[in-house]
């Protein structure tokens, strides 16, 4: 009989199994924003695809090794495809961000300070002892080392890393840990394709194929994606139709999820009238739930901005101020 073929007889067995068995995976990968979690259900689920937008500059990359080490930290295996950064320099926000999270002081370990320790600028001796010139630098090491192992970092390049290579990599993951990791592509445009294919074709073939993916070994994708130029315009909100390639990224994603500068979103009566003229909104980054196969579509939450130590603050809060779709930009 195909495998792939299920009566609904074995689904209500399948989960009425999980349901008794207190040892059994979720359904659910929670993004470790809770607020995000509630607009999505729960968080991320098995076999969906799932887009992360946003202009240049904003922190997809950021927001979606967030993600990463939230999956990671819960007890879960991440697999994350970086054709940005190198593994040292995630490394460097990861601990940064885990010694945000616990300090008690108003001066948390930075980026910036991470990274002198690794390159031996800061300091003596080794990393512990770098590290542990500054507050919680330990404290985050530690924690780190504690799920590092299950955080597998990829490294990505345009000429190499095919779709192939991401199913392999999915599955040397899997057969390490005995369960499916969270995949994080970043990002989708640069997965590499057949070179006979135009932008559009390219797009459209990868993201079939990543859904494809998720669905193959039950696990979400969650895929950042490069906006086309109308989408970054001054004083334009970007949607789901400023994806690149949106026609085959908007009918394939489950969830698409764009990031936008709050500042540049914000009606303007809230600049024009409000206190400092809005500068206080540029500290803030608005999360908006385009589209949810799995939910409502529609929700926006935003959460403040920590980049000097690679993160975004988790406890976000829902948009109260009127967004718009346009507005004239100005100085």
């Amino acid at each position: 009989m195909d495998p792939k073929l299920t009566s609904l007889s074995q689904v209500l067995e399948r989960v009425d199994g999980r349901l008794l068995d207190p040892e059994s995976d979720a359904q659910v990968w929670p993004t470790g924003f809770p607020l995000l979690d509630q607009e999505l259900g729960g968080g991320l689920r098995p076999g969906t695809l799932n887009l992360l937008g946003g202009a240049q500059g904003e922190g997809k990359t950021t927001f979606a090794l967030q993600v990463a080490r939230s999956c990671a930290r819960s007890g879960r295996p991440a697999l994350l495809l970086s054709f940005e950064l190198e593994a040292e320099a995630l490394l460097q926000k990861v601990i940064s961000a885990e010694a945000a999270e616990a300090a008690s002081s108003s001066m948390p370990l930075s980026v910036r300070q991470v990274r002198a320790a690794f390159e031996g600028t800061d300091g003596a001796g080794g990393l512990p002892e770098r590290l542990g010139e500054h507050a919680g630098g330990l404290e985050a090491l530690a924690a780190v080392s504690d799920y590092a192992p299950r955080l597998h970092i990829h490294r990505s390049t345009t000429t190499q890393t095919s779709l192939d290579v991401i199913a392999a990599a999915i599955k040397d993951v899997l057969a390490e840990h005995g369960v499916p990791p969270l995949v994080v592509v970043d990002y989708l445009q640069k997965v590499r394709v057949s070179e006979h294919l135009d932008q559009d074709e390219q797009v459209t073939q990868v993201t079939e194929r990543l859904k494809d993916l998720s669905i193959e070994f039950e696990c979400p994708v969650l895929a950042v994606s490069a906006s086309d130029r109308a989408g970054l315009e001054p004083g334009t909100r970007m949607r789901a139709r400023n994806l690149r390639g949106s026609t085959a990224l908007a009918y394939e994603a489950d969830v698409v999820l764009i990031l936008a500068n709050k500042a540049d979103v914000v009606a303007r009566h809230h600049l024009v009238y409000g206190a400092n003229n809005g500068e206080h909104f540029k500290g803030w980054s608005v999360v908006t739930v385009e589209k949810n196969r799995g939910g409502r579509t529609g929700g926006e939450v935003e959460f403040r901005k920590h980049f000097e130590c690679g993160r975004f603050v988790p406890d976000g809060r829902a948009v109260t101020e009127k967004l718009v779709d346009e507005r004239v930009f100005t100085e």
